[in-house]
């Protein structure tokens, strides 16, 4: 005779799988506290190896990208968005200057 889930859930009364729900739901949370206990352990230790505290490690960006250099160029629909001249021209200015506009008219003053 075997009792697989299958088995037990056709076998039992909706009281009895109520009760089942439950008991997985709280077994749910008593397995969530110990893999957040795990991670944050390891967490801690990974921190301390590093030389850091675990809140660093939390609001670590990663390694800072080098300065581009001083912006030449503004869109002067979306002042957030510059260019510095090297590299690649951006979307926004590449199209203005299909359109007509003089690249010159959105350099930035200095």
């Amino acid at each position: 005779m075997s009792n697989t889930i299958e088995d037990i859930i056709k076998s039992s009364t909706i009281e009895q799988l109520q009760a089942l729900i439950s008991r997985a739901e709280d077994e749910i949370q008593y397995k969530k506290v110990d893999e957040i206990e795990a991670t944050r352990n390891e967490w801690i230790a990974k921190a301390t190896q590093l030389g850091m505290n675990p809140e660093d490690i939390l609001q670590y960006s990663g390694r800072k990208r080098k300065s581009t250099g001083k912006p030449k160029y503004r869109n002067p629909a979306n002042p957030e968005q510059t260019w510095t001249g090297h590299g690649k021209k951006p979307g926004w200015l590449k199209q203005a200057v299909e359109n007509g506009a003089h690249q010159e008219s959105f350099r930035i003053p200095e």
